[in-house]
């Protein structure tokens, strides 16, 4: 791999502040990249990673978590996360001689398959992050959005925003749209929901009453049915923080202002 890109592909989300962007700044990005580790390679594979994120990735816009994916054609992959970052980030002057020396000497070797980087933007204003809380449980929704639907989607999303974030402010929740698009991937649209117990899955979260609440009754019906003109469908995984080779920790320490 291209050297630039051995920081780069591990960018994604969490830590985020309406503070840090504005009409006239740069929006936040973040990214993903899925890694597998061979299979007689494990231990080799989790002590490489480990201490090159503690070593290059454990603070700052190039901060490192890593994810088990616990299910789907992912599962037993692993997700890498750094950032947020800007853009403009990438055009600061960096050496990565060392970065670069110790990923390809105690990481690549070890690693099966390394694939699906997708860089993503943060969307504030839709997201919902509490003061103060712990990355333990993520459940992750991509969506494959019709071709000329996207301010649809975005008025979609605005809906049930508001409902959640007035709902069941107690849950956080991210959504970010993929920055390159492509009619073939299908990952468009990203809702993250961040939870601490596995019993959370099992709850009937009743988002129809809450929706019906919020925006009057027979109206989740409608949203719905627009919202399967709105996208072609999509797919869920659940993610696991690893602390055993993530490089931040686990808190996140700034929240999205309404």
């Amino acid at each position: 791999m291209k050297s630039i890109f051995y920081w780069m592909i591990l960018i994604p989300f969490l830590v985020f502040s309406q503070n840090e962007q504005s009409n006239s700044e740069e929006y936040l990005i973040v990214g993903t990249t899925i890694f597998s580790a061979k299979s007689d390679k494990m231990k080799e594979f989790s002590e490489g990673m480990k201490n090159h994120n503690e070593q290059f990735h454990a603070e700052g816009p190039m901060g490192v978590r890593v994810f088990n994916i616990m299910n789907g054609q992912n599962a037993n992959s692993f997700m890498a996360v750094m950032g947020p970052m800007r853009w403009s980030a990438l055009d600061e002057s960096r050496d990565n001689t060392a970065h670069d020396e110790d990923w390809s000497a105690n990481v690549v070797p070890y690693i099966a398959e390394e694939n699906e980087t997708t860089f993503w933007k943060f969307h504030n204003q839709l997201s919902h992050f509490p003061t103060d809380f712990e990355m333990s449980k993520l459940k992750v929704t991509v969506w494959d959005i019709e071709r000329g639907k996207y301010e649809n989607m975005t008025s979609g999303l605005e809906k049930v925003s508001k409902v959640l974030k007035e709902k069941s402010p107690e849950t956080p929740f991210g959504i970010y749209t993929n920055e390159f698009t492509s009619t073939q991937s299908g990952q468009d649209l990203t809702v993250v929901y961040f939870f601490d117990n596995y019993s959370w899955l099992g709850k009937d979260q009743k988002l129809k009453e809450k929706y019906d609440e919020v925006h009057g009754a027979g109206n989740f019906d409608s949203f719905v049915k627009d919202w399967i003109t709105i996208t072609k469908g999509g797919s869920q995984e659940l993610w696991v923080y690893n602390p055993n080779l993530s490089g931040l920790g686990p808190q996140v320490t700034t929240s999205t202002q309404d």
